[in-house]
């Protein structure tokens, strides 16, 4: 059984740094996480008919 609760990732930097420009003011950011997906098993629904077989033409 896994014990862990997650599995940290250490990703290299895509470009080397340059030192920031004097003439730009700093901004605000936000960091946005994504968890996983959520799963959610609705209430059971009438059950379906399987689709029709596509029709193939025999010669």
């Amino acid at each position: 059984m896994e014990t862990r609760m997650a599995i940290v990732v250490a990703l290299a930097d895509r470009r080397p740094r340059a030192p920031r420009r004097p003439d730009k003011e700093p901004r605000e950011a936000k960091i946005l996480w994504f968890t996983g997906v959520r799963y959610e098993r609705l209430a059971e629904s009438p059950k379906r008919r399987p689709a029709p077989q596509p029709r193939v033409n025999k010669k």
